[in-house]
């Protein structure tokens, strides 16, 4: 029998009801599963934590996960108090329940002594529900039983009495924290990782990628071996003080006239950056030191406002806009120009395509006064990039004088890819994502504690020994994922060649059958540093510094140049001219298996013509050849000329090769050699 409209109305309420309870019965049931979910040990990952201080191997406290053993690292942040309070920020990526932290309060060493550990939830900025836990060293664990619901956790080191500067050693300057077990789970799904766009291609060719530190008075031919130089000026050759008083960029002989920059070859800066152009170098000027003419430490430039606002960095805004406006390449209105000079004042000159802050922020030595924390020296550049978001108005900002005038962050004392982390947050809170540096700038010098101001204990050691390679690709990665379309820069690398330098190449001598020099060995060295960054993916490189340093009172750095004292050309002035020439054009394509473990080929091309080159080397440092080497070229090479790097060669030594069956026979040594070839 056909059923009536009021029967099946019923029907189908009764299984709408059905579908209901099932419904919220299985919702009951997955809340219940959530709510008895048992807390375990959650994994912390690098691209999880946020160092706030940029310094120090964070990860020590996420190393050892076992609660049933004594863990032995730790991270340490002695010795600079503007660390302090030392904080890490951990994203979970999504909210999590915390339950339980498990603190290893280890026992007590030197410059270790109590503390505090402060716990907070929240957001970035916004940290609440804090809690400390008291550290006694007394070296077991501490539980902390907690229930956040949160996907940040922020973990920050207190110390009291924190600084002495009687004692040998500050007091109460670390905490003796060895690891932190975080034990919780999930309350929702992990967010979706976002989207990055990939990384922008700059085309940099090797003639322009190499590069070298210098000053206004570095003579003319040491340019000749590089195509980019990051020129060292002191802020107060300018006498800048306030924004009421005019720039003078007048005669260095009376800017500086008491200073070794008196005997400039070129007596005002126009004529130097003019002349920088004239030869084919990109001019990249480095300001440092302070503002004020009479303070020639380099303390951070607040004026007494408070490092964490750009505000307080107005007066380095604006001179960053007149030293652009001047320089770079847009004309700018007369009425924004506050020089000394009469009416029509000069402005786009065409001179510089990029502008660098301030040398080394993150120092660790000397004066704390003169270290900036990440999220300081993001607010610095806030400033000096664009006027804070043009808050300061016209005339401050590099951006607001050139828009394409590239803006370079001041260049980081060691490869702090956690202080780079920690101010892109900063960007991403205060500037709504808009990271205030076009170029990422770091330093490195390769030794056996990885870092420079290492101590005597250190010595030199080959960019291969110090796993450069890697630590580069490291950092790299990093950019392409989360800031593709800024340039990468390793401004600083290079080796004295001074025996008692802790920096020295000297080291890698003694390891050699026939004792060759460390002239010889600071060449090959530079010439493989320059090849290996170029292989990792960063788009220039320079080295440290064009010339040796008469009357230099440190014991670090002052034999690192082309050139001696005496005028005299090293090895790797010769080398490093060879190798910038040979590849000029070409930009770096793969690496090439060589199926040696003692020979590494790396492949650059000409993207126009074609033309390509193979650059082969042995890795190590102990004298190591691999002769008879047979090198496979592409199979449509049809002529290779090999260069021979070559003490006062400028162009090396070149041969003409025979090519049998797309090989050629080379004998490889730990001085690159370069292979021609017509096609790549």
């Amino acid at each position: 029998m056909p059923l009536h409209s009021n029967q099946i109305n019923k029907k189908h309420q009764s299984v709408i009801k059905t579908i209901f309870k099932l419904t919220f019965l299985l919702f009951l049931f997955a809340l219940n599963s959530c709510k008895e979910q048992a807390a375990s040990i959650i994994p912390i990952t690098e691209d999880m934590v946020i160092n706030e201080t940029g310094y120090g191997e964070h990860m020590a406290w996420f190393d050892e996960q076992e609660a049933n053993e004594t863990p032995t690292t730790r991270w340490e942040t002695y010795g600079v108090k503007t660390y302090w309070p030392a904080g890490i920020i951990i994203d979970f990526g999504s909210k999590y329940k915390i339950e339980e932290i498990l603190i290893f309060d280890g026992e007590r060493e030197r410059n270790i002594s109590g503390g505090e550990l402060q716990v907070s939830t929240g957001t970035p900025f916004n940290w609440q529900d804090s809690i400390k836990v008291q550290m006694d060293n007394a070296n077991s664990w501490i539980t902390l039983s907690c229930n956040y619901e949160t996907q940040y956790l922020h973990l920050e080191k207190l110390a009291t009495n924190f600084y002495n500067q009687s004692a040998e050693f500050p007091e109460n300057c670390d905490l003796a924290i060895k690891e932190v077990i975080i034990k919780g789970y999930p309350l929702e799904d992990v967010s979706p990782k976002t989207t990055y766009n990939e990384p922008k291609e700059f085309a940099i060719t090797m003639d322009e990628f190499i590069g070298m530190n210098s000053y206004i008075t570095i003579p003319d031919k040491l340019h000749e071996a590089i195509g980019l130089v990051r020129e060292y000026r002191p802020w107060r050759w300018n006498g800048v003080t306030d924004l009421q008083k005019p720039i003078n960029w007048g005669d260095l002989n009376e800017v500086a006239g008491k200073e070794k920059y008196a005997q400039a070859d070129m007596n005002n800066s126009d004529l130097y950056y003019q002349k920088m152009k004239d030869m084919g170098i990109e001019a990249v000027p480095c300001i440092h030191r302070h503002v004020d003419e009479e303070n020639k430490h380099e303390n951070i430039p607040s004026f007494g406002g408070d490092p964490n606002d750009p505000l307080s960095y107005k007066i380095m805004a604006d001179y960053s806009f007149q030293y652009v406006a001047r320089y770079g390449n847009q004309k700018v209105p007369e009425n924004l120009l506050r020089t000394t000079e009469a009416s029509p004042k000069k402005s786009g000159l065409g001179f510089i395509n990029y502008f660098e802050n301030w040398n080394e922020p993150n120092r660790w030595w000397g004066d704390p006064a003169g270290h900036f924390t990440p999220y300081q020296f993001a607010a610095f550049c806030s400033a000096s990039y664009d006027g804070h978001l043009n808050q300061m108005g016209d005339g401050f900002g590099v951006k607001n004088a050139d828009p394409n005038t590239k803006y370079v962050f001041g260049g980081l004392a060691a490869l702090s890819l956690s202080y780079v982390q920690a101010m892109k947050l900063w960007a991403d809170h205060y500037r709504d994502g808009s990271f205030p540096a076009d170029v990422i700038n770091l330093h490195h010098y390769c030794n056996t504690r990885g870092k420079q101001h290492s101590g005597e204990e250190a010595h030199g050691v080959s960019p291969e020994a110090d796993g450069l390679k890697e630590k580069l690709e490291k950092i790299v990665a990093w950019r392409d994922k989360h800031l593709p379309d800024k340039e990468l820069w390793l401004s600083e690398f290079g080796w004295d060649t001074d025996e008692s330098s802790y920096q020295s190449a000297a080291f890698g001598h003694t390891l050699y059958p026939d004792k060759i020099s460390m002239f010889e060995i600071q060449g090959q060295w530079l010439v493989r540093e320059y090849l290996i960054g170029a292989g990792a993916g960063i788009d220039r490189m320079m080295m440290y510094l064009a010339n040796d340093l008469k009357n230099y009172k440190h014991d670090v750095f002052g034999e690192c140049g082309f050139v001696t004292v005496d005028d005299e050309l090293k090895p790797s002035w010769y080398y490093v001219k060879t190798l910038k020439n040979a590849l000029s054009g070409m930009t770096f394509q793969a690496e090439q298996n060589s199926g040696d473990e003692n020979v590494w080929i790396y492949k650059f091309s000409n993207p126009e013509t074609k033309a390509g080159a193979y650059v082969l080397w042995c890795p190590t440092s102990d004298g190591t050849t691999v002769n008879n080497f047979s090198l496979s070229l592409s199979d449509t090479s049809q002529k290779a000329t090999e260069i021979k790097l070559e003490h006062q060669q400028e162009a090396g030594i070149s041969t003409e090769l025979n090519i049998e069956n797309n090989t050629v026979t080379v004998n490889v040594t730990e001085r690159p050699l370069i292979i021609l070839v017509d096609q790549l």
